[in-house]
């Protein structure tokens, strides 16, 4: 069974919702604005991810059975899971196989849903993920220098990234949570995203390479999976 801590940041409120996203938007454009200085005088190294994992998995967040599965009071995995599904994918990397619904309820449960209210301070749609979820369970990095360090450990790293960035597309709004997972030979990211998983008999489909070089200045916050750190929320 899943035991995740309780999200004390969780906004009750529209007002408590403006103040957090003004400083979480902050911390975010600190670290993208890092990213971008530091990424010109790193040569990504390979590192190939671990595999093991694709017998059965990953879940698709679009065509699995868990598409339809409600998120919260609003929304479902289909329209707004990939912050779940994020952390579906590591835990099962770093060899803790879980529960899928578990997670979803956990988060809910907890307060990792986010949430957009109205002037009213009712819930009138859904947003996500609160980025607590993986400061709380994964260990919150500061740099891309630490990123290949952690892969190289063959942890698997979440990665809030810049829609209009990952897509090569300036149209594209907000932001997404994937996971990288390597570096191949062509200083390609190796990424893990259940948005690409079209057929649930081809879970290949999940695994996308694209330019670390182009890539990580989209980067708008980094987390690293340890086994040894997330194993004591299992019970």
């Amino acid at each position: 069974m899943l035991n995740f801590p309780v999200n004390t940041k969780s906004p009750r409120n529209q007002n408590e919702r403006k103040e957090l996203d003004v400083v979480e938007k902050l911390i975010k454009d600190m670290f993208q604005a890092k990213a971008k200085a530091e990424v010109e005088g790193i040569v990504p190294p390979i590192i190939t991810p671990p595999m093991e994992w694709m017998g059965q998995y990953p879940i698709g967040q679009k065509v699995s059975e868990y598409a339809k599965l409600p998120y919260g009071r609003v929304s479902t995995i289909d329209d707004a899971g990939c912050g779940p599904l994020a952390v579906e994918y590591a835990l099962r990397i770093i060899g803790l196989p879980v529960d899928f619904k578990e997670i979803v309820v956990e988060c809910v449960d907890k307060g990792y849903r986010a949430y957009i209210y109205d002037e009213n301070d009712n819930i009138v749609d859904g947003s996500g993920t609160e980025y607590a979820l993986f400061d709380n369970l994964a260990t919150k990095l500061d740099s891309l220098e630490q990123v290949i360090e952690y892969l190289q450990k063959g942890c698997p790293i979440t990665v809030l990234i810049e829609n209009k960035i990952y897509h090569y597309d300036d149209s594209r709004k907000g932001n997404h949570f994937i996971t990288l997972i390597g570096i191949d030979q062509w200083q390609n990211c190796i990424f893990m995203d259940g948005n690409l998983i079209v057929n649930k008999r081809n879970p290949l489909r999940a695994l996308v390479g694209k330019p670390f070089k182009k890539m990580a200045p989209g980067f708008r916050g980094v987390w690293a999976w340890e086994k040894e750190k997330v194993q004591r929320y299992l019970k």
